[in-house]
């Protein structure tokens, strides 16, 4: 019985590297390939948190799934590119209309006032649908490159371990066993 769960959990344990290892090399390489664009997967951007301005409702090192959308609300947690060009993840306080044109005022949890400029459809990237704890620095270090050989290296390990287990049978072990006994 316990051989059995431990065989299951490595198997869910190898599905969960491959997994990984999958969607960490199809991001590296759509990033790659086209910097400009955010690396997407099935439609959802997979990104990272960098600062603690959203603290103590996303922390830095989370892992944020942003879902493209029309309908943003007060309060919604939104994920859009600055006049600077850089990702910044913050909570939608106030809608405008100037023009007839929807603009969003963005605030960080964590900071005193709202944010400088006002946020137009075109800057959003999407809203954030999920937050998985400190998972964007486990990641991270997967997307390096000691990330990348270990998670090379794991699957490659067990392959080995199946091979090894096919050659040496039972009876092998139980007769080697006995020849050193004596």
């Amino acid at each position: 019985m316990v051989k059995k769960i431990y065989t299951l959990l490595g198997n869910l344990l190898l599905l969960l590297v491959i997994v990984v290892l999958l969607i960490s090399l199809y991001s590296l390489f759509q990033s790659k390939r086209n910097p400009d664009v955010l690396p997407s997967v099935l439609g959802f951007n997979v990104l990272t948190v960098q600062s603690g301005s959203m603290e103590p409702s996303i922390k830095r090192g989370d892992l944020i799934i942003v879902r493209p959308s029309e309908n943003r609300e007060l309060n919604d947690v939104v994920t859009y590119r600055n006049k600077a060009g850089t990702l910044v993840t913050h909570r939608i306080v106030n809608i405008v209309n100037e023009n007839e044109t929807k603009l969003y005022q963005t605030k960080g949890d964590a900071n005193n006032v709202v944010d400088n400029d006002l946020v137009s459809m075109d800057q959003l990237i999407g809203t954030v649908v999920l937050k998985i704890p400190k998972l964007g620095t486990v990641l991270g270090f997967f997307r390096g490159f000691w990330g990348m050989t270990i998670l090379i290296l794991i699957p490659f390990f067990f392959v080995i371990i199946g091979i090894v287990k096919k050659m040496i049978t039972k009876d092998q072990v139980q007769e080697c066993a006995q020849n050193f006994r004596g």
